[in-house]
């Protein structure tokens, strides 16, 4: 059922205003959600355009005019009214049960507007999927809650996304309830086929070891970080001198010399695996093979600080993922017929970053050259541990922004999730066209997203700071336009609940 709220008053380029008699808001209407008010804050409306098309808007303010400016709204014989700000977001066209992104003219001025059906509500959110395409319930409209938001999971998965929010919003819970649509039967995947898409979960806090035990356990694998492998042997020369931070050209011509004669090659860069705990020992050799031996302890001296970083790699346990094994856990995943890996990483960010690095970097070159293959999905959970906008180090960030950067091509698929999005690689976030944003309160969080995302969904952003848990502001290519939803349930949750003091 529609009701008329008021007519229009003012128009502009960004929004139009709508007068209504205050008294629309002691009308409550039912809907799925219990009694709703008409015209309130966040609700939705229809505005008779031409050709029988409405125009859709969202309310997004609302304030009482000041009195010196009744003399405006007195021919409406209204003395005391309410103005709306609207944010008019597309056009239906009833006939053919059609949405469209966008108006190709403006409502005129004095037109009536009317609150929108549930129906038409409904045909909207269900505009965002084609003919015969799969649809992905995300969740359910926070103020209707019997119509489901969607989304187009081809656009959502195939184009990189990102949930945001602060601890204890729901953002584990949100990449758990996507998963668990996508994996086991919830009844919120429609229209697909059995998937073959892959996804590999770099877990640093270890929440999602049992979010999809209901997968056939042939079809998932979980991962220690003590147990990952991950060898050194793909390291260029570049990245390793830069993971042992030495630059001096006299001292890289001895670690060079030294990695030759240990890989028995003639180009350094060749992926051939060789025990890297010879290496020191191996630079020393080289500094006594070219050198006169007066000339010994003082390059082995200037050589030093590169000797105790290797050394130092060596004795750090944390390491032994990636410089004691000739083995790669990544490729064997990507070769194997099962679709989910979950990388339980529980270390030092410091530690992490060269995990992450080594993973992006097996997965581009691997997908690169496989390009027949499964798409893949890499969920980078709290990514502002790993991929910092400040990031001093060059190489940690390199290849997660060549994924994001190039990775569809070669079907390789992000979802970046943190609680801190304005520290994440802006490279990396500009390449995400749908945001899942739950709450945040920090000023620059707010700014950063405000400054990512379209200019007609900015207004919404003041919304995200007085969000509930499980609500979240969707917008971006999948969904058909910007709404806060209720996210479907994760079940079972992901270990990640807020710590019980007393």
């Amino acid at each position: 059922m529609s009701f008329k709220i008021g007519k229009i008053y003012k128009i502009n380029n960004k929004y139009i205003e709508v007068i209504h008699n205050d008294d629309i808001f002691s009308r409550p209407i039912s809907t799925g959600n219990g009694l709703n008010i008409i015209g309130s804050l966040n609700s939705y409306v229809s505005i008779p355009l031409f050709n029988s098309l409405e125009g859709i808007g969202i309310i997004f303010e609302q304030y009482e005019p000041k009195k010196d400016s009744q003399e405006l709204f007195e021919s409406n014989e209204q003395k005391d009214v309410v103005v709306s700000k609207i944010r008019l977001i597309g056009t239906y066209n009833p006939f053919k049960k059609k949405f469209e992104k966008g108006l190709d003219y403006q409502p005129a001025l004095g037109a009536e507007v009317f609150s929108l059906k549930e129906e038409t509500l409904e045909t909207i959110y269900q505009s965002i999927i084609g003919k015969d395409e799969p649809e992905l319930k995300i969740g359910t409209d926070l103020n209707y809650q019997n119509i489901s938001v969607k989304a187009n999971p081809n656009t959502l998965l195939g184009k990189h996304f990102s949930i945001f929010g602060n601890t204890g919003t729901g953002k584990s819970c949100t990449v758990s309830s996507i998963l668990q649509s996508i994996y086991l039967e919830r009844g919120r995947l429609q229209n697909s086929s059995e998937t073959s898409l892959k996804t590999i979960i770099i877990d640093s806090n270890d929440e999602y070891s049992e979010v999809l035990n209901g997968l056939n356990e042939d079809k998932i694998e979980k991962i220690s970080v003590e147990d990952l492998r991950i060898s050194h042997k793909n390291l260029t020369f570049y990245e390793l001198t830069q993971l042992l931070e030495e630059d001096s050209p006299n001292v890289l011509h001895y670690l060079r010399s030294a990695i030759l004669e240990l890989k028995s090659t003639d180009n350094v860069d060749e992926q051939v695996y060789y025990d890297f705990a010879e290496l020191p020992g191996e630079i020393i050799s080289e500094i006594e093979l070219q050198n006169n031996q007066n000339q010994w302890n003082f390059i082995k001296g200037y050589c030093g600080h590169l000797i105790n970083r290797i050394e130092g790699f060596l004795s750090d346990s944390r390491y032994d993922c990636v410089f004691s094994t000739d083995e790669n856990s990544i490729i064997n995943f990507l070769r194997s017929d099962k679709q989910l890996l979950i990388l339980s990483v529980q270390t030092a960010n410091d530690v992490l970053a060269i995990i992450a690095y080594q993973i992006c970097k097996t997965i581009y070159s691997y997908k690169r050259n496989n390009q027949t293959e499964d798409n893949l999905l890499l969920v980078l959970e709290e990514a502002h541990r790993y991929i910092s906008e400040d990031n001093n180090d060059v190489i940690n960030n390199y290849y997660v922004e060549k994924v994001a950067r190039e990775g569809r091509k070669y079907g390789v698929n992000i979802c970046v999730a943190t609680q801190r999005p304005s520290d994440v690689s802006h490279t990396v976030i500009s390449q995400c066209n749908s945001l899942i944003v739950h709450k945040l309160t920090n000023y620059r969080d707010l700014e950063f997203i405000r400054n990512t995302i379209e200019y007609e969904d900015r207004n919404q952003i003041d919304l995200i700071s007085g969000l509930k848990q499980q609500e979240a502001l969707v917008l971006g290519d999948a969904f058909m336009f910007s709404s806060i939803a209720r996210i479907s349930d994760a079940d079972p949750i992901p270990k990640a609940e807020t710590p019980k003091i007393f």
